[in-house]
């Protein structure tokens, strides 16, 4: 599933298009100790209109992720497709539909007994429909020629109990404590899930989306233990392992031009990718070769792309994973943040044994926590 499989899909899920139907919305809340407390299955119109906003809401927000980052697909392990494994759970759900409350209960129990959650939580599965039509090479559709997409997409809601502070009692005319708790559905997913994945405009049953709301902290159990998939990196442990294999194999070279020199060369390269479908990866060589036109040796830069080829084993990592809008740096007590363009005023040097950050300040006017500086 590319950038323009997401951005189709993702522009015809709404209420209002002609070409996506919801036929049928799962809805369960799971207690904290994963045991589930209410249910229901309804058809789209039996569903009032203010809490079908709110659904469309959810569950929109995991089709509206950034590939890579946010949204990762995953392929499943051939086992998966035995019976009560994930891939046959999910496979026999969208088959028979939601309305097969047996085999929608195997698969609601199955995510419930699998994944680590620490707050009671609301989730969502949608069975869906999309009208696919046919396109010839200038990309205009054929109304005679479609086929249907058949697809079964899931939000984890986190439930919050709260006292929302003080209210205005109007049976008493006067402001008082609130004293009732609500359990307050939050509208924003911190999980997800597509399925079958929608690859080369169609359904590829052998993969399955996940979205996570926290790049940076995902949850892998979901991957691991709900989908029986192999958790890759995230986009932060990508960057950190990077930055790892960089630090131990180019050692006292990486300097502050040689960090800047790989930033800027590995975000032009993914920018010269940004209307591609599938988002750029740096390969072992591409990262040997950036290093050497970044000023590393070739000794030290063969050992990088050796460091990284065993390291990533194949899976070579997304170049937008890899790179910072800034250079920041940071000492004891003080951090200096840069913007791309103008890291080349930046230099280091070492005056009488001391190492030195100097800043070019070609710019006359200098302001330090809004006040003008004035430079004797």
């Amino acid at each position: 599933m590319n950038k323009k499989d997401q951005a189709e899909l993702k522009k015809h899920f709404t209420q209002s298009d002609d070409l996506m139907t919801v036929r049928r919305i799962s809805t369960t809340f799971i207690d904290s100790e994963k045991q589930m407390r209410c249910h229901s299955v309804r058809s789209y119109p039996e569903i009032p209109d203010e809490e079908l906003f709110c659904l469309y809401q959810s569950l929109a927000k995991v089709l509206k992720g950034t590939l890579g980052k946010s949204l990762i697909e995953y392929p499943f392990p051939n086992e998966m497709y035995e019976e009560d494994k994930s891939q046959n759970l999910l496979w026999n759900t969208l088959e028979k539909g939601l309305d097969d409350e047996e085999q929608l209960q195997k698969l609601i129990d199955h995510i419930s007994a699998n994944m680590d959650y620490a707050l009671p939580y609301a989730l969502f599965i949608a069975e869906c429909v999309y009208t696919v039509f046919e396109k010839n090479k200038f990309g205009e559709k054929n109304k005679y020629d479609s086929r249907e997409y058949r697809f079964l997409i899931g939000a984890v809601c986190p439930v919050e109990s709260r006292v929302d502070g003080l209210i205005y009692d109007e049976e008493n005319n006067s402001i008082v404590r609130k004293t009732e708790f609500d359990r307050v559905v939050a509208d924003s997913p911190t999980d997800g899930f597509l399925f079958p994945t929608f690859t080369g405009r169609g359904p590829d049953v052998n993969h399955v989306m996940y979205y996570t709301k926290n790049p940076k902290n995902p949850n892998v159990s979901v991957v691991e233990e709900v989908f029986g998939c192999h958790y890759t990196l995230s986009a932060l442990e990508e960057k950190e392992t990077f930055r790892a294999v960089l630090d131990k194999a180019v050692g006292e070279e990486l300097n502050l031009n040689v960090i800047a020199s790989v930033n800027e060369k590995i975000q032009d390269y993914a920018k010269s990718f940004k209307d591609e479908p599938e988002p750029p990866v740096v390969s072992d060589i591409m990262m040997r070769d950036i290093l050497m036109d970044s000023g590393v040796t070739q000794e030290r830069a063969e050992a990088a792309q050796q460091l990284y080829r065993e390291t990533v084993d194949g899976n070579y990592f997304a170049a937008s994973n890899l790179t910072d809008s800034r250079t920041t740096l940071s000492s004891s007590g003080v951090t200096v943040s840069i913007s791309g363009d103008a890291s080349d005023k930046i230099t280091t040097r070492m005056i009488d044994g001391r190492k030195f950050l100097m800043i070019s300040l070609d710019d006359p006017e200098v302001t330090v926590n809004g006040f003008q500086m004035k430079i004797q």
